[in-house]
């Protein structure tokens, strides 16, 4: 399968029944992974723990794809994430974020393949916008009347998938917020931690031989 048929945003779709106002729900992949798959999984997780940057180098190969602008291989690698100490510390912030979240595993010619987070990697469930759609990634989470832990609860949701309905959000880091959209019309807060939108970061590791293995793609966006 070719990498960009991989990336394509038509994968995470599935068609839609008629409309409901229950809200689609896009739960975390519960079998364990295979193991070559998961020890893929843990040799990338040693080396985001170690912060070795020319180990995981080592695994970018020229077609791996590190944007939709045309950074690939290890030139586009070094471009992105190696330019200052900044865009490095950001690399493995955002690399700890992707491995927090369960992945999934897959055949592709042939190959074993690890893709995640899975809120990118599964079929994407509904007929909400994949630009404005957002993964609660917990259980029994809490839909707030205002962007205030004191605020009254509106309801709870596990692993539904809403709308975001703006794209202003209050507060920064662990306090920050999200307005978002039930698909019951009803709108209120979550916090943006448990929050994940199906085109930010994901990742795809490849197995190459018995042991080694190789970056697919390093994305957000579309």
């Amino acid at each position: 399968m070719s990498v960009a048929r991989t990336l394509s945003l038509a994968g995470l779709m599935v068609a839609a029944g008629m409309a409901t106002a229950r809200d689609p729900v896009l739960a975390p992949p519960s079998q364990a992974l295979p193991p070559s798959v998961q020890a893929m999984r843990d040799d990338l997780q040693r080396i985001v723990a170690a912060r070795d940057v020319q180990a995981l180098r080592a695994h970018v190969r020229d077609a791996t794809t590190l944007s939709f602008g045309g950074d690939t291989g290890p030139q586009g690698f070094d471009a992105l994430w190696l330019r200052d100490a900044d865009a490095t510390r950001e690399l493995w912030r955002i690399l700890e974020e992707v491995l927090a979240l369960p992945g999934v595993a897959r055949q592709e010619d042939g190959e074993a393949v690890y893709c995640a987070p899975y809120v990118y990697c599964l079929p994407y469930p509904g007929d909400l916008d994949v630009f404005e759609a957002q993964v609660v990634v917990g259980r029994d989470v809490a839909v707030r009347a205002k962007p205030d832990l004191a605020a009254p609860v509106v309801t709870r949701v596990s692993h539904a998938v809403l709308t975001r309905v703006d794209d202003a959000v209050d507060g920064a880091g662990d306090s920050a917020w999200m307005r978002v959209r039930l698909a019951s019309g009803q709108e209120g807060y979550i916090a943006t931690r448990l929050l994940r939108s199906p085109i930010d970061y994901r990742i795809s590791l490849v197995r190459e031989g018995a042991r080694g293995w190789a970056l697919q793609y390093f994305v957000a966006g579309d």
